[in-house]
């Protein structure tokens, strides 16, 4: 599978190779068995990026430095969270995926690994117990995807498989992994679709999404629809949604700030309704019209979604991997409304930055609260807290990085 990511500070990432360090958090004591916020993190410097995993008690007062506190990780990094281990998942040439805890003393620990032949695309809690991890392959490697169960207590590979892709891409393209969810004996997965030399996207006028049985992942139909164009967009994982009633949601960005090259059709939200397998002919939620072009997106609970959306009126070639100009609002799949989110006594174009690029959304939800970093143009970082209800963002601590990969709640 080919890797890319679209800023700088992201393109940059993979390219330093450190080994692990563990020291005094940055800002707390080690509390054995108190709730902690955990980050991944990047720091870019003469080119090259190392990235860390730190621990803090606070994230709406000070600062979080990684200097000279966390744990140091070797490569490029996205993160994604099983019970109370946060998986830190390699990419390029580090095909480690690290398992993080919190010890016995309250330091951030290294507790166990799983090994891949590369890197895995993805990394997603299925069960108590159990973590699911993919690889695609390149152009050049066949049309076999892989799949890992990782036990999330040992971090160890329990099984693997290898199943076809879904037949839809002959001649060059390139399949590219965008979501995927676990319902009940069936795994949906979502992909967009690139050239060979990943200079076009094509397939923009369908939203496919492969069934798969589950768990010994046997491919069984494509499902399309062309009301949108594919789910997610490249490297953002977040192109499927399952809510508590079952109901499986697919997110369509059309959005050239996120990789595509051409759009045909409006972005906008398709479902897929508990028990079923074929997209909801009954359901369109068509966001163009009301918000824009979604860049990311990020379940809250009942029937709610943190997203970042583009406000590009137009959006030209020269914004393609930009990831820009976003802005943050909550969405209620449910009424199909969008709320804008906006700071105390300010204005949402206040709060209008760029995205991480083809990276893991680091968003945290807590109860009522999402906890969402943003960057400004004077490269500082900050962590806001959104209010769900009121959609009222604060600003809180300062990280000190070049940009946040990961935001994390383990005890």
């Amino acid at each position: 599978m080919f890797n890319r990511s679209f800023l700088s500070v992201s393109l940059a990432v993979g390219i330093a190779v450190a080994t692990f360090s563990c020291s005094k958090t940055n800002s707390s004591d080690p509390a054995p068995g108190a709730t902690s916020y955990v980050l991944g993190v990047g720091i870019t410097s003469n080119g090259s990026t190392t990235n860390y995993v730190v621990k803090a008690k606070d994230l709406m007062s000070g600062t979080i430095s990684p200097v000279g506190s966390g744990l140091t990780l070797a490569g490029y990094r996205d993160y994604s969270q099983g019970n109370n281990t946060v998986f830190a998942i390699g990419g390029f040439e580090e095909a480690n995926v690290d398992g993080v805890t919190q010890d016995a003393s309250g330091q951030l620990t290294v507790s166990g690994k799983a090994t891949f032949d590369r890197a895995a695309d993805d990394i997603q809690q299925v069960d108590n117990s159990q973590m699911l991890a993919m690889e695609y392959p390149s152009q050049t490697e066949g049309n076999n995807a892989r799949w890992y169960f990782v036990d999330i207590n040992s971090k160890s590979i329990t099984k693997n498989l290898s199943t076809p892709l879904a037949p839809l891409v002959v001649g060059g393209e390139n399949p590219t992994y965008s979501g995927m969810v676990v319902r009940d004996n069936k795994l949906f997965v979502s992909h967009v679709y690139f050239s060979s030399d990943f200079a076009t996207s094509n397939n923009v006028d369908t939203n496919y999404v492969a069934v798969y049985s589950y768990p010994d992942i046997k491919f069984e139909k494509l499902i399309t629809d062309t009301r949108t164009g594919p789910s997610g967009a490249f490297g953002t994982r977040s192109g499927l949604i399952k809510t508590e009633t079952g109901d499986i949601y697919a997110m369509s960005s059309s959005n050239v700030s996120n990789g595509f090259s051409k759009a045909t059709k409006p972005g906008g939200f398709l479902r897929i309704k508990n028990g079923e397998t074929t997209f909801d002919p009954s359901y369109f939620f068509n966001t163009d019209n009301l918000g824009g072009k979604i860049a990311h997106v990020k379940y809250i609970g009942n029937g709610l979604v943190f997203a970042t959306i583009s406000t590009l009126k137009t959006q030209t070639a020269a914004d393609r991997w930009g990831d820009k100009s976003l802005k943050m609002a909550i969405i209620d799949l449910n009424n199909q409304k969008i709320t804008d989110v906006k700071p105390e006594g300010g204005t949402v174009e206040s709060l209008i930055h760029n995205g991480n690029g083809a990276r893991s959304f680091p968003v945290l939800v807590d109860g009522t609260k999402v906890y969402y970093p943003i960057t400004g143009t004077d490269g500082a970082t900050f962590v806001y807290q959104i209010d769900v209800p009121t959609a009222m963002a604060k600003k809180g601590a300062e990280v000190r990085a070049t940009f946040v990969g990961g935001i994390f709640k383990v005890q």
